[in-house]
Order: structure tokens, then sequence, then C-alpha cells
């Protein structure tokens, strides 16, 4: 009987020491951005490649209904000189110029924390300037831009397919993924979503930039500014993530002409990733300060991309903990803002123009602050 309460202690004892050490690793492991989804980036990315070869010719939900453009395109609504035909008396959060079929479409990335086991054959790097990540939907001879959020953004004739009057035939039109740079007046295409009513997501990445690249070369008037095309248009570079192509791409300084706009940071993407709606761990962000510490010190980086090391920067976990405490605060105060705005507008002295115009100065702030 003795031996069977000491065996039945000694496990006891082991399962105590086991939780401890798994709080231990909890905390470690909650220094980083959306922890329990990042937990293991490695075996959920495997898992989420099975899931699209199991149910490959499956539409991802969230994207059903982003091609009946008549049912979600209202022109007094989305013009943004124009008021919408009805709003409450009281303030309501979210009641504003905004589409939901365009809300939170856009494939977001999570922080990349480790090295992928195949990163040098099945994953590609993009560079990203720093500007605003918006969707751009082009048809009935307009482009209109709306951000992550759905929130529309502005509108403008572009030599893409539907996107202005000189081109549209009542059938072609495309949903594309991109950066916007305002100052230089350049649209820079990251992904591709749909193209002519058919939509790309269940496609790879390898295939969706192919086709994106081979369907512009019809279209030359994205290229330069004029009656049909109102921003430059151009398609990111995309290439392999060997140490070779890395340490070319990092060794370049500016990254874009003139250096406007400035590089932002790298956006990681995996060969086989279908495009999906919010974060995925098939889509890694770093910024090219971080490469050394989370891909190896033998790639190479032009030390003009390490002197843009923040003050105080000690390391990638440190730094993702402090930009989510600073992400979590400026919510925090949007939400107290928005409470005195409601209070405020059951007095009568404020109004939802007002509030609308002050929630999306602060939506443009966190689209600039990481993209």
């Amino acid at each position: 009987m003795e031996n069977d309460f000491e065996i039945l202690e000694k496990a006891l004892l082991k399962l105590e020491a086991s939780e401890a050490e798994e709080e231990k690793s909890s905390n470690y492991e909650a220094l980083y951005k959306n922890w329990g989804k990042i937990g293991n980036q490695e075996e959920r990315r495997k898992k989420l490649l099975e899931i699209q070869k199991s149910n490959r010719n499956n539409k991802i939900d969230r994207f059903r209904g982003i091609l009946n453009f008549n049912s979600v395109e209202d022109k007094e609504i989305f013009k943004a000189n124009k008021k919408v035909s009805y709003r409450p008396n009281i303030y309501v959060a979210g009641f504003h110029k905004t589409c939901l079929t365009y809300s939170n479409v856009l494939m977001l990335s999570e922080w990349m924390i480790e090295k992928p086991s195949d990163f040098s054959t099945n994953w590609y790097v993009v560079p990203c300037p720093r500007g605003i990540r918006l969707l751009a939907v082009a048809d009935f001879g307009t482009t209109k831009f709306y951000t992550k959020h759905g929130y529309f953004k502005f509108e403008c004739h572009t030599g893409l397919p539907g996107g202005n009057p000189y081109n549209y035939n009542g059938k072609n039109c495309c949903i594309l993924d991109c950066f916007y740079n305002e100052n230089t007046k350049t649209m820079y295409l990251l992904d591709l979503i749909a193209w002519n009513k058919q939509l790309m997501t269940d496609g790879e990445t390898e295939f969706r930039q192919y086709w994106m690249k081979m369907q512009l070369e019809d279209f030359p008037d994205t290229k330069t500014i004029n009656k049909k095309n109102e921003v430059i248009i151009k398609i990111l570079p995309m290439m392999p993530c060997t140490n070779h192509f890395l340490s070319y791409l990092l060794s370049t300084y500016p990254q874009f002409e003139n250096n406007s706009p400035p590089l932002d940071g790298l956006l990681f993407y995996h060969k086989k990733a279908h495009y999906v709606s919010g974060e995925t761990p098939l889509v890694g962000w770093l910024y090219p300060y971080m490469i050394p510490e989370v891909l190896g010190k033998d790639i190479y980086v032009n030390p003009a991309y390490m002197d843009e090391m923040p003050d105080g920067y000690v390391n990638q976990a440190d730094f993702i903990r402090k930009f989510e405490a600073k992400q979590a605060e400026r919510n925090k105060r949007h939400i107290m803002k928005m409470d005195t705005n409601y209070n405020k507008n059951k007095n009568g002295t404020n109004d939802c123009e007002t509030m609308e115009a002050e929630e999306k100065v602060n939506e443009e702030k966190a689209e600039t602050e990481k993209n």
C-alpha cells in the first residue's frame, strides 16, 4: 500500500512541475502578438495546408458575395462628400459609410517569430512600402478603395479592367490587395482576389501572382498617369526566400526610388497559401532589422536598415510586447472617446459626422502603424 502512495505522490509532484513549466512557457509566449494563435506557428501552418488540400474546391465563406457588385455598391453612400440617407438620432458605433461586404476581407500577417523549416523552398518574400493597406475594387468604370475594415477611402479612374469608363464593357472587373502611397500617387499591387467576376482565393500564391502579372500586361495604361489612369500602378516584386535572394534584396538601399516611399517591412508568403481573410500563419511579417535575429545572421542586411532599429530595442519578443501594449492603449483611449462623444450627442452638443471623421482618422493611424 505504501508503494502505491509513493507512486501516487511522485505522479502528483511530476504533474505540478509540468504545470509550473507550462505556466512559465505560457508567460514567455504571451510576449508575442496574438498568443494562443501564434503559440506553435509551424504546427498550425501544416494543419492549414492539410485543410486546404482536403477542401480544395470549397470557396471561403467570407468571400461569398464580394463579386455581387450591384448589391453592395451604392453611389450615394460611398461618395465621400455625400451624406447617408439615414442616420440614427444617437451615436451608434460602426454606423458609418462602411461597406460590410468589404470589411475584413484582406489577408493579414502574423509576426514571424521563428524561421519555418521549409523557408528556403516554400516561401516568398515581398518588400512592402510605407503606405495604407487598401482593397481596390475596379468596376462600373471607376476604381474604389476601402480600408481593411471596409471604410471607403477614395475613388478614381485606373487602367485596371473595369476601372475607367473607357475600358469598361459591362463584364470586366477586378478586386486587388494593395498598398497606396499618397505622396507618390502610386498603387503597389500585393495580391489578387478576383478577376472578371472569378474568385481567385482558392488559387495558391504562385498562381495568383502569375495570373496577376500576366493579365496586367494587357493593360499598359496602368504604368503612367493619364486620363484613363490617375494613379501609377506597380506590382511588388516577390522572390524566393533563399539566403542569396534575401541578401540581394536587403543589400539594396533605398528599396524604392529616392526612398519615396521608404521600405516599411517584409511580408513572407507560403507558396501554397490560399487567400483567406484575416490573420494567418501562412503569411509572416518582419521589420528589416529583425532579420538577423529571426532568420539568421548569415543573411546580409544593409547597415541603413539596421540603423532604423528603435531606441531601446532589446529583442523581437520585447518589441512585440510593447507594440501590442501601445495598440491596446490606443484602442482603450478610442473607446473612451467614443463614450464621451455618445454622451455629448445625447445632449445635442456633437454630431455623428464629427465622430465619424474622428474614427476614420484613428483608423488611418492604425493602418500606417503596421500593415
